[in-house]
């Protein structure tokens, strides 16, 4: 649980505290609330005032700082727009005017997908060392985020199956690969992600872990544990006969235009598609 300190106003530190609590009796995933928390911590030492006396020019400022990629900018207006939203409810109002209110939507370019290639992945897999090996199969042939790693227990595994704790609480259920079943059939009972002292690794811990040992020691410095996500993603689609609900539900997205980002043509695919045109003569 990320915990509220040091931010400048007092009446500040209690509104996101109150507002951590409200995200958590909503079943807010951990990882987002404390997400949100420290981004919140964050702009209210960066304002003037902090958060409970800023303006919407003040937060326009904090938020569109040079060099920030427009996701970034997106997901901080977004954080600002709940909190302020909670913070001044009529029904229950903390502050009587809401700063965010006229903030302008950040427009973020469409993403492509960037799946590794075949070969990268082979590498890795060849040359890693557990535990972050096994972390890296369930990214690729399962198609883990790395908060669903952290909270993996071998008793969710199964030669047949595997089901996944997701995000805001949502659960799924996908086939097992047999080099996952390979991997964790051996493993005591408890959590499959582990710290070095042998204690259950946080969605942090398994994400700042899995990338050093990527791109640090592996030397795949592209190369980050969503992009094996996205190499699963691409792959169940195009297996799957270029299903896109197959994909959606093997993926844990609550939409399908989630699904489209991680979902790429192949080059064959292209080259065949285009090999087929009949021009006119």
């Amino acid at each position: 649980m990320f915990t509220v300190t040091a931010t400048r106003a007092p009446h500040s530190h209690d509104l996101i505290t109150a507002y951590q609590r409200h995200l958590q009796v909503l079943s807010r995933a951990e990882a987002t609330v404390n997400t949100y928390a420290e981004e919140l911590c964050i702009l209210d030492r960066t304002l003037p005032e902090g958060l409970a006396y800023a303006c919407g020019d003040e937060l326009r400022d904090a938020i569109h700082v040079d060099g920030r990629k427009p996701a970034y900018k997106a997901k901080l207006t977004a954080i600002v727009g709940g909190f302020y939203a909670w913070a001044s409810d009529p029904g229950n109002p903390r502050l009587d005017y809401n700063p965010a209110a006229h903030l302008s939507r950040v427009k973020v370019p469409a993403r492509s997908p960037r799946p590794i290639s075949n070969e990268e992945l082979a590498d890795i897999l060849r040359r890693a060392r557990e535990p972050m090996r096994t972390w890296y199969l369930l990214a690729a042939a399962s198609g883990m985020r790395c908060c669903e790693i952290a909270d993996l227990d071998r008793a969710d595994v199964t030669a047949e199956q595997t089901w996944i704790h997701g995000k805001g609480d949502k659960e799924r259920v996908v086939p097992t690969h047999p080099d996952v079943w390979a991997a964790v059939q051996q493993m005591p009972a408890g959590p499959i992600a582990r710290t070095r002292a042998g204690r259950p690794a946080n969605r942090i811990q398994v994400q700042e872990r899995a990338n050093y040992h990527l791109q640090a020691t592996l030397g795949h410095a592209a190369v980050s544990m969503h992009r094996l996500r996205h190499w699963y993603g691409t792959h169940v689609y195009q297996s799957a006969g270029r299903d896109l609900r197959v994909a959606q539900e093997l993926l844990g997205h609550s939409t399908p235009q989630t699904t489209q980002v991680y979902v790429a043509a192949t080059a064959a695919a292209k080259s065949a598609a285009v090999s087929s045109l009949q021009l006119p003569t």
